[in-house]
């Protein structure tokens, strides 16, 4: 692994975990607030392809955006309510959805549903986690936020969090 690529993973995950953590500053909610970020990162927009999907990763088959990253719960999120906004949602957006969305092949539909963020957009949500990306996922299948803060998780498709890896498989004995 490049050097580069290890250092940019580090500030990221340095910047969610301070854009999540628990100390209130003078500006946001106070809730998990922290100084702006300098560059922004856009919310997932919605589109008129299914709004969550399923994808496999190393931790086994997780929720999806549109574009194949992988979705996170907050364990501090109850109730269904997001509490991530501000710096936080620049770290962990949501999963914004339209009227009208839509889930992908294989999924049950009861398990989803939407709710009205404090700045008016929708964002869905899956069991009683509201979704989110990652910033520092990149690609389909990357999971660098995972346990992040010891409160983000990867969702599975069960609308359950993903609190630990799958446990290895066993080596096979042939040959012996």
């Amino acid at each position: 692994m490049r050097i580069n690529h290890v250092v940019a993973i580090a500030a990221v995950g340095a910047l969610a975990l301070a854009a999540c953590g628990t100390a209130a500053t003078a500006s946001g909610s106070g809730k998990y607030a922290a100084p702006a970020p300098t560059t922004t990162t856009p919310s997932i927009a919605a589109s008129s392809t299914a709004a969550v999907q399923s994808g496999t990763t190393s931790l086994g088959k997780v929720l999806t955006s549109p574009s194949g990253l992988t979705l996170y719960g907050l364990m501090k999120d109850t109730n269904g309510t997001s509490t991530c906004d501000g710096a936080c949602a620049q770290a962990w957006p949501p999963l914004h959805v339209q009227k009208g969305w839509t889930i992908g092949t294989g999924l049950r539909r009861s398990l989803f549903h939407a709710i009205v963020r404090s700045d008016g957009t929708r964002q869905l949500v899956a069991g009683r986690w509201p979704l989110y990306t990652f910033a520092g996922d990149s690609k389909p299948g990357d999971v660098n936020g995972q346990g992040t803060g010891g409160v983000w998780f990867a969702v599975g498709i069960d609308g359950k969090l993903i609190k630990s890896a799958p446990a290895p498989t066993a080596p096979t004995m042939a040959g012996y």
